[in-house]
């Protein structure tokens, strides 16, 4: 059995811009993809167990699933808590990961792969979305000079748009990263910070992995 970890990482500044592939391009609305355009079915319930293990209060964790909600509600997922068996694990973690830079951990969120698929086991790590913000400058102002409410807002969008990375990891059974959109390998602190949904698209062929008919339709 082949263990791989998937991990979004993030960076202080956004990535350096390159020219996407066509179908890597990422659309303006869902409504782009043809083969979705016919007809808008029900959302798709995801499931997601949640461990948390830090001192997040309910309202925090709401925050984190309507960030991710805002995200994937254009293509037809609303991402709620559950408890059945075939929920997806989201760990919470009290803990940090190794900095892949060795000087500021920067991994926010991890998807486990077994055999080149995706397992529905997904870590976030606030502790690093904390230390990778205390450092930033998020949209002209420092994280240091914000309210503790302003702050705990900006932590919780962080893990949000994490969680809805990872969560594409699972829905698209990839660990492959685009050039573009949600599924970029590096994000931005302000994307994380302050998440845009025009930032965080699905590409045009992820789009279409996406429809009703097809490989996620069970």
């Amino acid at each position: 059995m082949k263990l791989l970890t998937i991990m979004l990482l993030a960076c202080l500044a956004a990535p350096l811009s390159a020219a996407a592939p066509a179908r890597e391009r990422t659309s303006e609305r869902c409504q782009e993809c043809p083969e979705c355009a016919a007809e808008t079915p029900a959302p798709r319930i995801v499931g997601l167990r949640i461990y948390d293990q830090t001192d997040h209060t309910d309202a925090g964790i709401k925050q984190i699933l309507e960030v991710a909600n805002r995200i994937w509600r254009p293509y037809g997922i609303s991402v709620k808590p559950a408890t059945s068996p075939n929920a997806i694990t989201v760990v919470i973690s009290s803990g940090v990961t190794a900095s892949p830079t060795n000087f500021r951990p920067a991994v926010l969120g991890d998807t486990l792969f077994t055999n080149g698929h995706a397992t529905p086991y997904i870590h976030l790590w606030p502790a690093n979305a904390e230390a990778l913000a205390t450092g930033a400058e998020i949209e002209g102002r420092p994280f240091v000079s914000r309210s503790r409410v302003e702050r705990d807002l900006i932590l919780t969008q962080m893990l949000g748009v994490a969680l809805a990375h990872e969560l594409a990891h699972y829905l698209l059974d990839t660990s492959s990263h685009s050039v573009a959109g949600l599924l970029r390998g590096t994000l931005g602190v302000n994307d994380l910070a302050f998440p845009k949904p025009g930032h965080l698209r699905l590409t045009h062929d992820q789009q279409r992995r996406m429809c009703p008919d097809g490989p996620l339709t069970q």
